[in-house]
């Protein structure tokens, strides 16, 4: 590794300082250049960049253990310099970059064989709060920024299930919430800043480079890597009322879902499915309902009219904060048992409309099998607000009001690379995607998927053209991010 420090002082005399183009390799201080003439210098770093085994390793995979993708080198930048500086050296010398949160995809969207990763933990501040906006860093993570706005009575509209991901990743994607009130995590971001495929550095919004502003959001890395963003934020309830409701008939579930949507009286919803040991599934329909001390919801008032009593519900009361961290708690218990790290996770997303979501998923879930699910798996189906959802290139269903994100979480039963399973889920992931795209549906692209540049065309249909055109302007090199294969 080398940074500004080492090279000011003439320390690091072994370590990285430069790129053999014929080679293709980093050079180290007493190394072979490669090549008469083929040595690159490194630039003068505030962090550092690193080649060791051990760290190249550490970012070859992602949540998926599925696929495993080397880089050259990892950058952890000291200063959004760093990565302006490398993304100028890696343009010259026709290395890929790819930026990484916490991997939490689960196809290779943010591996990049034989490059350079940006890891952007260290770009983890939060540099200003005010009465209804946060200014943070993209590498801080939801889990960490959501307790300083909490001790000021504010959080973000939107949060996603799981908070121990980075801010710049969930802008990446998209962001989706159990919240449906809010639009996507995208939908609620009033400013970005962004290293292009240039190495310049943009600032972007809703009124300055409007259509950079639009790739860069759910752009999947595509044209700039987020370094900051200016997020809103909006008065936090103080507790949730949790009511869970069980549902073995799929009709009966649909039909009460619609009655709590067309209502809007609840602030979360959506429906957590696990197999119900008797060859079915438990629809279990969950409802969250924000309340201040001494005054909670009136729980039959809420349930009224649905196809059963109100008095079946299951009730729990939970801190504000308790309630937006449930799915973290529930992945530190995988992990403590050794059914995370090393678990193949081969999930499935996509977005569904209202008028063929039921059945879709009815006939889905009758064809799965405890494989499909795994041990640690189970089912997610979020309703959302079309009308709230504004990022162009976060692609949902024409048409209907209400869209609803259907994920089938799966998990391999014990760690290890299984090609077989590997292979069986990627087949049933693709023909469960065509029925999708059949039924007027479209990917929410964190999963595993086999997608060709045809289908990325098709998927962006009426936006392909622009997206083209400034990944053509902001990466005219084309280095950024070649995970998810889209140019």
């Amino acid at each position: 590794m080398i940074s500004r420090r080492d090279m000011l002082s003439g320390a690091g005399a072994l370590a990285v300082v430069g790129f053999s183009s014929a080679a293709r390799a980093w050079v180290g201080g007493g190394g072979s250049s490669g090549g008469a003439g083929s040595l690159r210098n490194l630039p003068l770093l505030d962090g550092e960049l690193v080649t060791d085994p051990a760290s190249l390793a550490q970012v070859a995979v992602d949540a998926g253990y599925s696929q495993t993708q080397t880089p050259l080198a990892v950058l952890r930048p000291g200063s959004v310099r760093d990565i302006q500086a490398m993304m100028v050296f890696c343009r010259k010398n026709r290395i890929a970059v790819a930026a990484r949160g916490q991997g939490h995809t689960t196809f290779g969207q943010s591996l990049n064989q034989g490059g350079l990763i940006v890891e952007m933990a260290s770009l983890s501040a939060v540099h200003e709060i005010g009465a209804n906006f946060a200014r943070v860093g993209a590498g801080l993570k939801w889990s960490e920024l959501l307790p300083q706005t909490l001790a000021l009575g504010l959080a973000p509209p939107a949060l996603t299930g799981y908070l121990g991901l980075s801010i710049g990743g969930t802008l990446s994607v998209g962001g989706i919430s159990s919240t449906n009130r809010a639009g996507a995590q995208v939908d609620n971001v009033r400013e970005l800043e962004f290293v292009n495929g240039k190495g310049q550095l943009v600032r972007a919004s809703r009124r300055k480079n409007r259509a950079q502003f639009n790739a860069v959001l759910a752009g999947l890395g595509q044209i700039g890597i987020i370094t900051q963003a200016t997020i809103e934020l909006e008065p936090a309830p103080s507790f949730v009322r949790v009511y869970t409701i069980d549902y073995s008939d799929p009709r009966a579930f649909f039909a009460d879902l619609r009655k709590i949507l067309k209502r809007g009286e609840f602030e979360d919803c959506y429906n957590f499915g696990i197999p119900n040991g008797a060859g079915g599934w438990n629809y279990q329909l969950t409802l969250g309902k924000s309340f201040e001390p001494g005054a909670p919801p009136n729980g039959e008032q809420l349930l009224r009219g649905l196809t059963v009593p109100a008095s079946t519900a299951a009730i729990q009361d939970l801190p504000f904060a308790q309630f937006a961290l449930r799915v973290d708690m529930a992945i530190e218990f995988f992990r403590s048992i050794g059914l995370w790290e090393g678990v193949q996770h081969p999930w499935f997303d996509a977005f569904l409309p209202d008028r063929t979501v039921e059945k879709y998923v009815t006939e889905v879930t009758a064809g799965l099998t405890a494989e499909d699910v795994g041990p640690t798996g189970f089912l997610l189906l979020f309703p959302q607000k079309s009308s709230k959802f504004d990022r162009p290139l976060l692609r949902i269903p024409e048409c209907d009001d209400w869209v609803f994100l259907f994920d089938i979480l799966t998990a391999a039963p014990v760690p290890g690379f299984d090609a077989n399973f590997d292979a069986r889920m990627r087949a049933r992931n693709r023909r469960l995607f065509d029925k999708a795209r059949a039924a007027g549906g479209t990917r929410y692209p964190i999963g595993t998927l086999d997608f060709s540049q045809a289908d990325w065309r098709r998927h962006y249909g009426d936006a392909w053209r622009e997206f083209s055109a400034l990944k053509s302007s902001n990466d005219p090199g084309n280095i950024l991010t070649p995970g998810p294969g889209i140019f």
